[in-house]
């Protein structure tokens, strides 16, 4: 539930016949900044959910840390991330031949490029963040963009989710508690000692209270839908 699932882009670039020295046609790669509508279509490759995308610094990269404050608690922040379709692209980016540097170009000279922005899956609504902003900041943007973009309590999801977790911490605790007591029990007395068929029957158990966790943790998501998955109004009857 705590890890965020990044999607990294990567275009295969269209193919044009290059002449050899010795008179032959081979196909080279073009290269080059996609335009706009292109760099919009790769990043949400279908996907209707609002996009989170982040690009990496040579100081972060490999990190999340323009996303994620090290000193605080970020488990609402990537309970969020759930429900946005999350891009993670490498420095190089800011190159002007990138494929997709249309999306961190400058408008105008001097202007602080942000490490990541939200927008919606077209590239509208877009909202930068220069990535040392408050995790207030950060979640204002988020949830604006789940009231735009969803039907349903967010708010109201996110705080039961942040209670699921709680309740799998503990069933994490009591799985390492039961697998030591099975470790020890069959170091001391082996396979055939009574007391084996007990403490797996509690495993077991275990088990099955995480599956019923898990169930609800998929409820708990599928009440805050996509407006565009929203079914269609039915049609008005004609009056007579």
């Amino acid at each position: 539930m705590l890890d965020i699932e990044w999607t990294y882009p990567v275009h295969k670039p269209a193919e044009r016949a290059q002449p050899t020295r010795q008179g032959e046609t081979v196909a080279a790669p073009i290269d080059g900044a996609l335009p706009a509508s292109e760099a919009w279509q790769l990043v949400a490759d279908g996907d209707k959910r609002p996009l989170l995308v982040m690009r990496e610094c040579e100081l972060c990269k490999g990190t999340d840390h323009a996303l994620l404050n090290r000193s605080l608690d970020n488990e609402q922040t990537v309970l969020l991330t759930g429900w946005f379709r999350c891009v993670k692209l490498p420095p190089n980016v800011l190159d002007e031949k990138h494929p997709l540097h249309v999306l961190f170009q400058r408008s105008k000279e001097g202007e602080r490029i942000p490490h990541l922005f939200f927008a919606n899956a077209d590239g509208t609504s877009r909202k930068a963040l220069p990535g040392d902003q408050t995790q207030a900041e950060l979640w204002d943007v988020m949830f604006g963009f789940l009231d735009e973009c969803y039907t349903g309590d967010a708010k109201k999801c996110v705080k039961e989710l942040r209670a699921l977790l709680s309740d799998f911490d503990t069933l994490d605790a009591l799985e390492v508690d039961a697998k030591v007591r099975i470790d020890k029990e069959l170091e001391k007395n082996g396979p055939s000692s009574p007391k084996i068929k007990k403490l797996n029957e509690d495993q077991a158990d275990l088990q099955k209270r995480r599956a019923k966790l898990v169930a609800r943790e998929k409820e708990l998501r599928a009440l805050v839908k996509l407006e565009s998955e929203k079914p269609a109004a039915p049609a008005a009857a004609s009056g007579k």
